[in-house]
């Protein structure tokens, strides 16, 4: 048996992430008639319906320049860009009003864009194809509990994905961490494996918290043992200590600051001299919308605060009035620092 539990959420931001999923399926290159007419039934229940929809078309509106070039750059990197793409702007101008065909042609129907869009959503700003086939998830400021039996607990915190897997011997089993943070509890007689980033952490008693969120995996040890194997290399990693590791192999093993590690289960982000680059991107994983900054120098301004997960909203101004960035606002919880 599964149980989870959510952090509540608002009805607005309900509305805005279903918003977000109607977006996602009609540029999905699968739109069909029954998607057509559910989406104007959707759109016509109430008028916070209407306004959700209304948002995520001025979020494009305002950003089309900045969406278009992120989306060639993308594609580019990926190599599966075509030098016939539409632009966003004709995605938006397209979608902006729901009575019209363009759901099953036009712009929808350009299966170039909107699979290098459904791939790799620019700016992260709605649910990737993988995402959304995730067997748990979180969305952006979300934290979530989930109990895969009664001897094993998953505490997932912002923009997180786990996948369950099967062991490969009898009794066993355990969980892809495809990306995001989490901290597993488990208390059992047979051995629990997590893998993430083509490594692999393997206990039957003892609590870690690993965190995905970039190139390197961060593995730290809260209570008991847990063994960790990446590339032919294993190493045993005790209570209080941390290590990181990626494709290529393991890195020394460290003390882990074990405060700061668990600093998300308190609600809590707390920066000491890190720069306003690194501090931005880790709010954006708790803050929907998106904070850009486009000033390298202000980029590398080493930053200390403390910021309330509660009031995360408030980080930018925050940033505006300790380091002298300027703020510009746009729709969906879009903002420019520079």
């Amino acid at each position: 048996m599964i149980a989870i539990m959510s952090s509540p959420e608002t009805e607005s931001g309900m509305l805005r992430r279903q918003a977000d999923a109607w977006w996602v399926r009609l540029h999905s290159g699968q739109a069909t008639r029954a998607d057509a007419e559910a989406f104007r039934q959707w759109a016509t229940l109430s008028k916070e319906h209407a306004q959700a929809w209304r948002e995520v078309m001025r979020t494009w509106t305002a950003l089309d320049p900045l969406l278009a070039e992120e989306a060639r750059r993308q594609a580019s990197r990926s190599g599966v860009f075509s030098s016939a793409w539409p632009s966003i702007g004709g995605l938006s101008q397209a979608l902006s009003s729901p009575g019209r065909r363009a759901f099953l042609g036009g712009a929808v129907a350009a299966s170039v864009a909107a699979g290098v869009l459904m791939v790799e959503p620019p700016l992260g700003l709605w649910p990737s194809i993988g995402d959304l086939s995730a067997d748990y998830r979180t969305a952006t400021g979300e934290q979530r509990e989930v109990a895969l039996s009664q001897r094993v607990s998953i505490s997932m915190n912002t923009q997180t994905l786990i996948n369950r897997k099967a062991g490969a011997d009898a009794g066993t089993g355990g969980m892809e961490l495809l990306s995001g943070e989490a901290e597993i509890q488990a208390n059992g007689a047979d051995d629990f494996f997590v893998d993430a980033g083509g490594g692999r952490m393997q206990a039957r008693s003892a609590r870690v918290n690993v965190r995905y969120t970039g190139p390197q995996v961060c593995v730290t040890c809260l209570d008991g043992r847990v063994w960790v194997s990446v590339a032919g290399q294993q190493r045993p990693l005790e209570a209080g200590s941390q290590l990181t590791y990626d494709r290529a192999g393991i890195r020394e093993v460290e003390p882990a600051d074990l405060a700061r590690v668990s600093t998300w289960r308190s609600g809590t982000l707390s920066f000491d001299q890190m720069p306003l680059a690194e501090v931005i991107a880790e709010i954006n994983r708790y803050r929907p919308g998106r904070i850009i900054l486009r000033n390298e120098e202000l980029a590398r301004t080493p930053v200390r605060m403390r910021v309330a997960l509660k009031s995360i909203d408030n980080a930018p101004v925050m940033i505006r009035e300790l380091y002298g960035a300027r703020l510009r606002n746009l729709p969906g919880g879009i903002v420019l620092l520079s």
